[in-house]
């Protein structure tokens, strides 16, 4: 039997895992500046070289990173998996085509599963998204609405896709809205409600066709505009 040594841990290992617990217990949230070299060694109790090379570690993993003259920022609470750095490289119109697939099985499934609690969030969801005019404010609200009806699938896996692609989908959003391009309040007036009132009566085809009208409007318009 071969035994290895215990090896001490080195203090870029012991900086790296105390910006990690603060990361990602949410001392520093996602978009908020890491305080400067000198004072982020100084609250480690370290070398700033040592700082420097913990910082490094959390920006190679995607939890951080660096703005050119700005500084260094939080950008996810977890380390970034090789599918979310795909995600955030992928073309606006690639990533509005799987959700096309994601949110049509979703009212599918959601005008055949949902419950009394469902209607009642995807309600109250509805009536958020329609207060909000904000760009940002209205992005969040819509996205916030769409993971009311992936909720109501009731579909664990789904869920958990769905929250896997949403980053990649409030980046998307934001971006097409600061750019001028279509945003969620370009869709037609009544097709959230319709999609809501579809799931509320049991209808699958129809909340499919609402599904459809609301996130298609968009892809469309990204294809024209990026053919």
């Amino acid at each position: 039997m071969t035994v290895r040594a215990v090896r001490r841990t080195s203090l870029v290992e012991q900086a790296v895992a105390e910006l990690r617990r603060l990361v990602e217990g949410g001392e520093w949230p996602v978009g908020s500046r890491l305080p400067g070299e000198v004072e982020l060694s100084r609250l480690l109790g370290v070398g700033r070289s040592t700082s420097r090379e913990a910082v490094r570690a959390l920006i190679a993993a995607g939890q951080l990173h660096s703005r050119q003259g700005l500084g260094t920022f939080v950008a996810s609470t977890a380390p970034v998996t090789d599918f979310d750095r795909q995600l955030r490289r992928a073309e606006l119109a690639d990533v509005y085509e799987v959700r096309v697939a994601l949110e049509v099985e979703a009212g599918r499934l959601a005008a055949l599963r949902r419950t009394r609690a469902d209607i009642i969030a995807l309600r109250g969801a509805l009536a958020a998204r329609e207060e909000s005019r904000d760009g940002a404010e209205l992005v969040d609200a819509d996205l916030d609405f769409h993971r009311a009806v992936v909720t109501a699938a009731h579909n664990p896996v789904l869920t958990d896709l769905f929250t896997t692609f949403l980053d990649a989908v409030r980046d998307a959003s934001t971006e097409m809205v600061a750019d001028g391009g279509p945003s969620p309040d370009d869709h037609k007036p009544d097709a959230h409600s319709a999609l809501v009132q579809a799931i509320e009566d049991g209808n699958p085809q129809a909340a499919i066709e609402a599904t459809r009208r609301n996130v298609e409007h968009t892809l469309t318009q990204l294809r024209s505009e990026h053919p």
